[in-house]
C-alpha cells in the first residue's frame, strides 16, 4: 500500500510578511507540524514597486536558519513575486495575470536567460542569508518551458505545479502526481467557492502519495481563511504522514 504523504507549505515569507508567517509558524507548531515547508521569496516587490530584500531582515534571517536547522526545507520562491511586466494579449493570459495570479506570476512568461539571471539573483540573496534552497517554486506555480528549463539548468532538485512535483537528475526530469490545497480568497464569496472546490479534490486525492497544503500571508486578510485551513491540516494528518519535499522524495524512491 502507498504511505500517505502530506507536506505543510508556507509561502510567501519575505520581510514584507514576517508577522504573518512567524504566526502561522507558531500555530502550526501547536498542531505538530515541526517540519514545514518555507517558499522564501529572496527579494519581495509589493504593488507599489517597493522591494523588501530578504538580506535587510538580519532577524528574519536569523529566524530562518533555526528552522532549517530544526528540520523545515527552505525552497526558493521567485526572485521578487511580482511579474515583470503586462502579460501578452489573449484572454487566457488576461486571466492568469489578473485573475489568478493578482500580478504574481513572475516567471510565466520569461525566457531562457531572463529567468536563468532571476534564480541566480535569487539564490546569491539566500546563500548570503545562510539559506540552502535546493527546490524552486515560482509564484502562483506558473512557469514557461524556458523557466522550467532554466530551473534545471541551475541544478535546482526540483520544482513544483499545482498538480505535480518534477524532480531533476542525471536521468532527466521525472514527473510525479501531487495536488495541492491553496485557499487564499480576497472575498468571503470566493473563499467559500474556493473551500469546496479544495474539499473535492482533496476528496479526489485519497490515494495522492503526497499531498500539499500551502498557506500564504493573505490567508490571514480578507476573507481570513486560515482557520479553516488550519482544521484542515489537523484532520489530514490523522491519516498521512508529515514530510519535506526531499522525505517524500526519498521515501518515494525507495517504494518505487
Amino acid at each position: 500500500m502507498t504511505r500517505l504523504n502530506l507536506s505543510v507549505e508556507i509561502h510567501d515569507v519575505s520581510p514584507a510578511s514576517e508577522p504573518e508567517v512567524r504566526w502561522m509558524r507558531w500555530r502550526l507548531r501547536r498542531l505538530g507540524v515541526m517540519r514545514p515547508v518555507l517558499l522564501v521569496v529572496p527579494c519581495w516587490q509589493d504593488e507599489r514597486g517597493r522591494r523588501h530584500d530578504l538580506r535587510a531582515a538580519p532577524s528574519l534571517c536569523e529566524w530562518l536558519r533555526r528552522e532549517q536547522e530544526a528540520g523545515a526545507q527552505i525552497v526558493q520562491h521567485g526572485l521578487t513575486h511580482r511579474a515583470p511586466g503586462p502579460p501578452p494579449r489573449g484572454l487566457v493570459n488576461a486571466f492568469y495575470h489578473r485573475a489568478f495570479s493578482r500580478g504574481c506570476a513572475e516567471f510565466m512568461h520569461l525566457g531562457f536567460s531572463e529567468a536563468r539571471e532571476r534564480l541566480r539573483r535569487g539564490r546569491e540573496i539566500l546563500t548570503a542569508c545562510g539559506l540552502r534552497g535546493d527546490g524552486f517554486v515560482a509564484p502562483a506555480w506558473l512557469q514557461s518551458p524556458e523557466a522550467l528549463a532554466a530551473v534545471e539548468a541551475e541544478g535546482f532538485a526540483f520544482t513544483a505545479f499545482l498538480n505535480k512535483v518534477v524532480w531533476f537528475g542525471a536521468r532527466g526530469a521525472d514527473s510525479v502526481s501531487s495536488p495541492v490545497l491553496t485557499f487564499d480568497a480576497a472575498h468571503p464569496a470566493i473563499d467559500y467557492g474556493k473551500r469546496a472546490i479544495m474539499r473535492a479534490i482533496e476528496a479526489g486525492s485519497r490515494d495522492a502519495s503526497l499531498l500539499r497544503v500551502a498557506l500564504h500571508p493573505a490567508d490571514m486578510r480578507g476573507a481570513r481563511p486560515v482557520e479553516h485551513i488550519l482544521e484542515r491540516i489537523r484532520r489530514l494528518l490523522r491519516t498521512r504522514s508529515l514530510v519535506t519535499y526531499r522525505e517524500w522524495r526519498e521515501a518515494w524512491r525507495q517504494a518505487a
